[in-house]
């Protein structure tokens, strides 16, 4: 914490602290007993000030010396001032705090407020006297981070982390975390995983650890799911580059989330881990896309820990009624227009975009699953073959496509796009990217990225969404 609202460190002051810290942290008991905590955190920020300062009078100078042609100029429009850096890193760490200069001081900014930076959260001044003591040390400085989890949230410790090693490759970090998905962010670092200590008397006379200086022989998938994942792992269908990781991270901050590309893979995922408990202590979860899957099959797949969605896919969640609404109510503050017929524009333009031909192949995607998983169930079974003893074998089943297309020009007649959105596969249509055109995005990109950054920061519209998802939130919380 800071004792006063701004910074009371003379320069000789913040000298002589720095002397007399450098002594301290030669001590063994430095490891576990703080020294001048108020001093050391406000000679950071101290730090990080006169290196601001420092940063803007070479390059003034540099300008006054060469004029126009000063690489100064292009040096400050390229946002890298130790302000700068600290801003990006805080960005990338999921906190909305800015740090600015204002009135001759160090300043935090959240929106359009500014306010001291003894007033910002426990996690957010954490994040900036940590960024700070690492963006303005000196070369080669070798950093000792103990246990980051316990002053910032899970979401916000593992991209800080990363951004800071990445900030300074000149300097060595050595990281003690129960954070497990640190090490996945960094290629080049090693392991230790560290299991029980021996004490003799009151000094610990040998460590039990486990050193894996490089992981390159351990498949990542073993990587990534045991050592790398928190007690409930919930693995996903998809690749790690789509929409579904980043959501349901979003929607499960204390889940580790995992991305498999196929539903087979998520299925055997879960059910290589829940085989093997005895030498872990993860509980594993998977979702997999509905896919207007039987109910026969769900409930054998929710018996394996293993829940489909609900709904077709997660295009369906990211296009929800509920959620249109929040980025249309978005949109609207931004360009000064009226949320409802934000909305409504980008209804229409979806639903008009369905063409004759896309009904018949939307319609014709479902029918397909559905007559496939009717025939499955009404193969013979191995004694159906035995005893029945007959060469030819016949399977009559009605066509569900006429019915299913009537369904589809239902919903499309009645403009209910939130059903057409939860039971088909609509972005093999023009749906997905008119919804976003009507809300004024240039593509569906940017409106996906809106969409996580809308549920990021309303927890009211990612309860709503965790809702959507039945039971299965249930059971994370439960896994929990």
């Amino acid at each position: 914490m800071f004792q006063n609202d701004s910074l009371t460190l003379t320069p000789a002051a913040a000298l002589q602290h720095e002397q007399n810290a450098a002594a301290q942290d030669k001590l063994p008991g430095s490891r576990y007993r703080p020294w001048n905590d108020r001093v050391r955190n406000e000679k950071s920020i101290y730090d990080l000030y006169s290196a601001e300062i420092q940063f803007k009078i070479d390059a003034a100078e540099e300008i006054r010396l060469q004029g126009a042609a000063a690489p100064a100029i292009a040096l400050l429009q390229s946002n890298t001032s130790p302000v700068d850096r600290i801003n990006a890193l805080l960005m990338q760490g999921n906190l909305e705090v800015r740090i600015v200069v204002d009135h001759g001081e160090l300043k935090a900014k959240r929106g359009e407020h500014v306010f001291s930076l003894a007033k910002m959260s426990d996690g957010e001044r954490s994040a900036v006297v940590l960024a700070s003591e690492i963006i303005t040390a000196a070369p080669s400085t070798i950093f000792i981070i103990d246990e980051p989890e316990r002053h910032l949230h899970r979401a916000i410790v593992v991209p800080l982390i990363a951004g800071l090693v990445a900030e300074r490759p000149d300097c060595g970090f050595l990281i003690s975390t129960h954070e497990l998905d640190a090490p996945l962010h960094s290629e080049e670092a090693g392991i230790v995983l560290v299991r029980s200590c021996i004490w003799n008397g009151e000094q610990v006379s040998t460590w039990d650890v486990d050193v894996l200086l490089s992981t390159d022989t351990i498949p990542e998938s073993l990587r990534v799911d045991l050592y790398g994942s928190r007690r409930t792992l919930l693995f996903v269908e998809g690749q790690s580059t789509s929409l579904d990781q980043p959501l349901y991270s979003l929607l499960f901050p204390e889940v580790s989330v995992r991305a498999k590309e196929a539903c087979t893979e998520v299925i055997r995922a879960v059910n290589g881990l829940r085989g093997c408990q005895d030498v872990h202590h993860v509980t594993a979860f998977g979702l997999v896309d509905g896919d207007g899957m039987a109910d026969d099959r769900i409930a054998a797949l929710e018996g394996q820990g293993i829940y489909p969605l609900p709904f077709y896919s997660v295009e369906s969640l990211f296009y929800s009624k509920e959620v249109v609404e929040a980025i249309a109510g978005r949109q609207a503050e931004t360009l000064g227009a009226n949320a409802v017929e934000l909305k409504d524009q980008a209804y229409g333009e979806a639903v008009a975009s369905i063409t004759q031909e896309q009904k018949q192949h939307l319609a014709g995607r479902i029918s397909e699953r559905e007559l496939r998983d009717s025939l499955l169930s009404q193969l013979p079974r191995e004694r159906d073959l035995v005893e029945g003893g007959n060469h030819n074998i016949s399977v009559e089943l009605p066509s569900p496509y006429p019915d299913e297309l009537a369904l589809l020009e239902g919903h499309v007649g009645a403009s209910d796009l939130d059903a057409l959105v939860a039971r088909y596969p609509v972005r093999e249509s023009g749906v997905l990217g008119a919804i976003a055109q009507g809300l004024h995005f240039n593509n569906r990109a940017d409106y996906e990225k809106a969409v996580l950054s809308k549920v990021a920061a309303d927890d009211g519209l990612r309860q709503v969404l965790i809702a959507k998802l039945g039971r299965l939130a249930a059971e994370l919380q439960n896994g929990n």
